[in-house]
Formats: structure tokens, sequence, C-alpha cells
């Protein structure tokens, strides 16, 4: 592996990438790493934080407590949503633009997370009573 590696053609800013392309374009398939900023024209904005971003992905979770086997209360909990959103986008490093399509399923692809919120349940006493008689809290 460590051979093949040092075969492959070193590039500096992404215009050389473009040129590359050209010349070689019978020679597929390429390894590269890109670096830049990310960009786009239609940015997603959180509605949560306001964070904008390219890839945002939404997961919603309930915490509670419930009455195990013995009657203690233990933590729990469960997954109410999951989505996910993704907009056209690109790096640009200042030479050029290279718009990049499916990094989500690239091996190492891990997004960081911009944004947490935490909002109580606000439940009345009607709800907090039946929960309660039936385990939860």
């Amino acid at each position: 592996d460590a051979e093949v590696l040092e075969t492959v053609t070193r590039v500096n800013q992404l215009k050389e990438l473009a040129q590359l392309l050209e010349l070689d374009s019978k020679i597929l398939p390429f390894i590269v790493a890109v670096s830049g900023r990310v960009g786009s024209e239609t940015p997603i904005k959180c509605e949560h934080s306001g964070i904008r971003g390219v890839i945002v992905e939404e997961t919603a979770e309930q915490h509670f407590l419930k009455h195990n086997e013995t009657g203690s209360w233990v933590q729990d909990s469960a997954l109410m949503l999951s989505m996910s959103k993704e907009v056209p986008w690109f790096l640009d490093d200042g030479t050029s633009r290279i718009h990049v399509m499916g990094a989500r399923g690239a091996t190492g692809f891990a997004l960081t997370v911009g944004s947490e919120v935490f909002e109580e349940s606000g439940r009345s006493l009607v709800r907090g009573t039946l929960d309660y008689l039936q385990g939860l809290k």
C-alpha cells in the first residue's frame, strides 16, 4: 500500500487538481485529499442554533426515569426523531472550487456537533401523574 501511495501525484492547490484531471483523465480512480473552506449557494440554517451549514443531522431524544424490576428509578431514553438534510456544497481554497458529492458515505467522514438544546417536557400535572402511575417520570 505504501508503494502505491508514493506514486500519487501531489497537488497544493485545487486549480492544480483541475489541470491534472484534464491531463490524466484516462487514469481512474484518483486518490486525493483536499482541504479548503466549505461553501454553498443555499446553506441550511439550523432552527435551534442559527448556525448555517451544508449538512445538518438532527436527532431528538426523550430522557426519563423508569421503575426497574427492583422498584428503583433508572435512567432511560428513547429516540424520537432522526433526520438529515444536505444541500449542494463545495470546498474553496482561494484558487478554485471543488464540488463535493457523497461525502456522508465516505469512510472517516464525521460531523461535529454544532449545538445542543435541552427542553423540559412541560408536562401537566395530570400527564405527570399518569406517567408516574405507569412507572415513568
